[in-house]
This record gives C-alpha cells, structure tokens and sequence, in this order.
C-alpha cells in the first residue's frame, strides 16, 4: 500500500491510499470493512476492468492523513482473501 492523491486534499488532512495486489473476488464492500479499522473512510473504489471483473487494485480515502498512514503502516502486507497487499 503506499499513500497517493491531490497533495491539496493531503494537506487538508485527507489521506487516499492505493492498494495492489488484491485478489479477485475482493469487492469494494470487502476492502472497506477490512481497512475501516484503521479509521473513517470517506471513499472505497476497486478498479475493474471493462467485463467488470477486478483488475486487483483499488483506492481507499481515508478522513485523515494519519489514518492513511496507519493503514499504511499497519496493513501493508495483510493477507486479503490469502493474498497479500
């Protein structure tokens, strides 16, 4: 997971991550409830490919900039459906 986005939402206090390497079948509502831990998230996208099947990666946007950065820190690597991310 690394940390991206507008840098004027950064400094606002908005954290977006994205994340890669997910597998498959992890849906938008998957992603969300396992990163929400790590703070409130304001927007959770999966991107798909254009038959609408995951194309394994997605951007979550989290409230605030330390929460982006816990989920960095803490989730960089968990396993999600047995793939790491």
């Amino acid at each position: 997971m690394c940390s991206h986005g507008d840098p004027s939402r950064q400094e606002a206090g908005v954290g977006k991550i994205f994340i890669t390497n997910l597998d498959k079948s992890i849906d938008k509502r998957a992603l969300y409830d396992s990163l929400s831990a790590f703070g409130k998230i304001l927007s959770c996208r999966i991107i798909l490919a254009e038959d609408g099947t995951s194309k394994g990666f997605g951007f979550v946007d989290f409230d605030s900039k330390e929460a982006a950065e816990d989920a960095i820190a803490k989730g960089n690597g968990m396993l999600l459906n047995g793939k790491k991310v």
